[in-house]
């Protein structure tokens, strides 16, 4: 028939019409872009040095971006290290700060990678993979505690003669116990608001640290200047200021006494370790 015969002379046809015949004409096409070129394949092939230099380095900064605990870890570990070449200690110390460190920081790195392969193989919750990461966790906490005894016996002896004499200089300088105490009094203040998820850290709950803030600057002024007069006009600032917070509603009168007698008791106290 005659349209049997039109597939006789077609590339790949036979004499019976069909197209089961060789296809060598398509299978030569050339590939599409620049002739007498093709493409290598990476599959299997070793990345070069630099190449592997550059992942191990993606990796170390992907995992700071990402974990905070790391994060803490590389700043403690800085400040160590910083502060061994301060102290100037035997090079034998010094490469058990360093090994210690570097302990603490891969096992950190073990374990986001154990995380993330975890992750990768489910998103559902599953008990061993919670005991797989809890144990991850634990290889750090060991090497994070194995590193503190070891910055402890080998910094100590260094640093005890620092401290005491650090400790000294504050006992004869009310400035220096004044900067504490203060500092003292605002940390202690926000730990209290976290602690009783009260208010913001800087805006209302309890204690108020508005008053405790004043009233612990009448309590400096007070020790220090030890001038009835000037006190007295501290203590009616600090009342005013303890007024108006309670007149716009950001503190009870229990939260403004509070605030008042930590900022008074923190003051005191400092004043008289320090001082006396």
């Amino acid at each position: 028939m005659p349209l049997a015969n039109k597939n006789i002379n077609a590339p790949g046809g036979t004499a019976d019409g069909s197209t089961d015949g060789p296809t060598a004409p398509f299978e030569a096409e050339a590939p599409k872009g620049k002739p007498g070129k093709r493409r290598r394949s990476t599959i299997g092939t070793k990345p070069r040095m630099s190449q592997s230099f550059n992942n191990a380095l993606e990796g170390i900064i992907y995992t700071l971006k990402t974990e905070r605990n790391i994060r803490v870890h590389f700043l403690v570990g800085v400040l160590v290290i910083a502060g061994s070449l301060f102290l100037n200690i035997d090079r034998s110390d010094l490469v058990l700060i360093i090994l210690s460190v570097a302990f603490v920081l891969v096992t950190e790195l073990i374990n986001t990678a154990v995380e993330k392969a975890l992750d990768l193989m489910t998103t559902a919750y599953h008990p061993l993979a919670k005991l797989v990461k809890d144990i991850s966790a634990g290889a750090v906490f060991i090497a994070a505690i194995t590193a503190v005894i070891v910055g402890y016996l080998v910094l100590f002896k260094d640093l005890k003669p620092h401290i005491f004499s650090a400790i000294r200089a504050v006992k004869g300088s009310p400035e220096y116990v004044t900067l504490i105490s203060f500092t003292l009094v605002i940390v202690v203040v926000i730990l209290g608001k976290v602690l009783l998820g009260r208010g913001a850290p800087l805006h209302g709950g309890m204690p108020s640290g508005h008053s405790a803030v004043s009233f612990a600057v009448f309590a400096i002024v007070t020790l220090v200047t030890e001038n009835p007069l000037v006190s007295v006009l501290v203590f009616l600032l600090a009342l005013i200021i303890a007024d108006a917070r309670i007149r716009r509603g950001v503190h009870t009168w229990r939260e403004i006494v509070a605030g008042a007698m930590l900022g008074i008791g923190l003051v005191t106290l400092n004043y008289w370790l320090f001082l006396t």
